[in-house]
């Protein structure tokens, strides 16, 4: 049966050239909702959601893993939390030691700011109002404390202070200054505020100092690490030259002035308004294939090799389509290189669109159904996902 909103395809292969017969399934989940499988000649299998977000009773939001950033689950258990009407996986993220769950780049979900970005990657920003438009956008980052008088930059939110996954922060990032897809870096002088939306403790090692701040003022300071993060505050956590900032200016009683935001161009984001997952590399702009790959910091041998993958793409109508290919299972699904994923969308109809986490977390729920295989051979536990929810 052929799907209704989806174009006719062409004779052009969808993943590379020539001529490719192919099958198409289509099930109508919900009004707004329509899932796709295609099985198509190489061998590839995918799965597209095509998301009306004016038709949907619910919306297109991002879901943290057990809302909270530390700590991961899978696909499906974000979705079965969420009642979600299907689920795909979300951004990158860390998976090592302090870092486990962490997102990597950008992220507002829930109405709060919950990660910053990843200088120069993409994001898909997924406004509540369904007549705004879903837009691959590049975040900016504005973040200081002002306390006593002086002020120091923050440099970011709800993680382990010092560790920065994807690289690309302010300033002070070792190896690399740049966005990489495949580091860990390391800053040793960094001041990162942290919630109960992290956790119920900060995690950290001694060697810094820690600014335990309720009701918004400061109530103490510690210097052991590992501080148990109040219910009704937040820790101003750091190290190098961001301690010995906290360690003179946040004495009890100070009420810190914070400046925590997102911007996309010159707008800021409100997270009240808008949920925003990061991704990378964009694959599709204005309608033409533009894959950023140098630019966002993804190696070239992991562009060029086929691997499983999840895209996010957004037709001239509104439509966003969130998709899936299996890959690794050379008999069923070959999975796809970034070049040949920017065709998939576009062949799908997108104007934009970009990369999300691929590999063993490309996961698409449909309902209580994982729609394809994944290719470790069971869901990978991931630190959020995109739900459509009821």
């Amino acid at each position: 049966m052929a799907a209704a909103g989806l174009p006719p395809m062409s004779r052009i292969g969808v993943l590379g050239s020539g001529a490719a017969s192919e099958r198409r399934e289509t099930q109508r989940l919900a009004p707004g909702l329509t899932l796709t499988r295609i099985a198509r000649e190489g061998p590839w299998r995918l799965g597209v959601l095509e998301v009306d977000r004016g038709a949907l009773s619910g919306g297109l939001r991002v879901a943290l893993s057990g809302r909270r950033v530390a700590g991961r689950r899978t696909v499906s258990a974000i979705a079965r939390a969420e009642r979600a009407l299907a689920a795909v996986n979300g951004g990158f993220f860390a998976s090592r030691g302090r870092t486990d769950g962490d997102p990597v780049g950008a992220m507002l979900s829930g109405g709060r700011l919950v990660s910053e970005p990843v200088r120069g990657r993409s994001a898909l920003l997924l406004p509540h109002a369904a007549q705004e438009p879903v837009r691959v956008v590049r975040p900016g980052w504005h973040g200081a404390v002002r306390l006593g008088g002086r002020r120091r930059a923050l440099d970011g939110v709800e993680r382990a202070r010092g560790l920065v996954p994807g690289c690309g922060g302010s300033g002070g990032d070792r190896p690399t200054q740049r966005p990489s897809s495949t580091l860990l870096c390391t800053d040793r002088s960094e001041l990162v505020l942290i919630s109960r939306r992290f956790g119920s403790r900060t995690g950290t090692p001694r060697g810094g100092v820690e600014a335990v701040v309720v009701g918004g003022e400061v109530r103490s300071l510690r210097r052991r690490g590992n501080t148990a993060i109040p219910r009704d505050g937040y820790v101003l956590s750091g190290t190098g030259d961001a301690a010995g900032f906290l360690a003179a200016h946040a004495r009890p009683g100070r009420r810190p002035e914070l400046r925590a935001e997102l911007t996309a161009g010159r707008r800021r984001l409100d997270p009240e308004r808008a949920d925003l997952v990061s991704g990378g590399p964009a694959l599709i702009e204005r309608g033409r294939i533009h894959v950023r790959e140098r630019a966002e910091g993804v190696p070239r041998a992991a562009s060029r090799s086929r691997a499983p993958r999840t895209l996010a793409g957004v037709r001239a109508d509104g439509t966003v389509l969130l998709v899936t290919i299996d890959g690794r299972r050379p008999r069923y699904s070959r999975g796809a290189t970034l070049i040949e994923s920017a065709r998939v969308l576009r062949s799908l109809g997108a104007r934009e669109g970009l990369a999300l986490d691929g590999g063993g977390s490309t996961t698409m729920v449909a309902g209580s159904r994982v729609v394809g295989r994944p290719s470790e051979g069971a869901q990978r536990a991931v630190s959020d996902a995109l739900v459509v929810t009821r």
